[in-house]
């Protein structure tokens, strides 16, 4: 069935505040070295939404950002998908570091 994705809001959040971002990605994966969710947030929840946004909006360039949601796995813009994979690939680790 046709649904909006879970990530909806964050996702809504992040084009919002930031026009340059042509392109959002989620991965089930890591990336080391990232700023990262300080709490475990609910899937879809607007805190996680508001969490993910603020770290953002924090990075030198939020159209060029790599996030983490801590015990979850990433997000990250730029201006299209296959500027993300091209510019993230190399470093992405499959498993998402659980931190207690």
């Amino acid at each position: 069935p046709r649904r909006v994705s879970v990530d909806a809001i964050e996702h809504w959040m992040i084009y919002q505040e930031n026009p340059d971002v042509g392109a959002i990605l989620h991965v089930h994966a890591w990336v080391e070295g990232i700023e990262s969710t300080q709490l475990v947030f609910p899937c879809g929840s607007e805190e996680l939404a508001r969490a993910v946004a603020e770290l953002v909006r924090a990075c030198p360039d939020p159209a060029e950002a790599i996030v983490g949601l801590r015990n979850h796995g990433i997000t990250a813009t730029g201006s299209g998908l296959l500027e993300i994979l091209d510019r993230i690939e190399a470093r992405v680790q499959r498993q998402v570091p659980m931190i207690g």
